[in-house]
């Protein structure tokens, strides 16, 4: 996502350290409640000035504890024709103010890989933040869930 929709300061920041290592990441789409359903997605971020403030929870993320840099899917636009247009990306990084890391789940399989909760409570991200374009994260979501669903699969046969 951020090799794709990242503005250049984003992957100057983040790509070299994640593929050499150094940082691990997350994307955060599931919520309690919603599931896997992006369109009933609670998490939400308002605009504050140049700022975004965030607040919701996430449940079941992958690389969630020990991921330094975290892609969240949030609700900007309340008032859009329909939820898939007011879904925003942002980049969270771990020390963000408000940003905590809950319990890591237990799992049945794939153990080395940890799954758990994320919390944000009036996290202020700057505008620098917002990953791609505002609304559109329902639109990258749905662009590249396909490859990743693919992968899983290749993963499950190959094992």
């Amino acid at each position: 996502y951020i090799a794709k929709y990242g503005s250049p300061g984003q992957q100057e920041k983040s790509l070299p350290d994640m593929t050499a290592g150094r940082k691990i990441g997350a994307i955060a789409m599931t919520e309690p409640g919603a599931g896997s359903d992006l369109q009933g997605v609670r998490t939400n971020a308002k605009k504050d000035g140049e700022d975004w403030v965030l607040n919701g929870s996430k449940v079941f993320i992958t690389n969630g504890w020990m991921a330094d840099v975290v892609i969240v899917v949030a609700i900007t636009n309340t008032q859009a024709k329909s939820a898939a247009h007011g879904i925003s990306l942002f980049l969270v990084e771990e020390g963000m103010p408000g940003f905590k890391k809950g319990r890591k789940l237990d799992k049945i399989g794939l153990k080395a890989q940890d799954t758990a909760e994320l919390f944000f409570d009036d996290v202020r991200l700057p505008a620098s933040a917002l990953l791609g374009q505002e609304n559109k994260g329902f639109v990258y979501l749905m662009q590249e869930l396909p490859q990743e669903r693919l992968i899983i699969a290749d993963m499950a046969i190959a094992s």
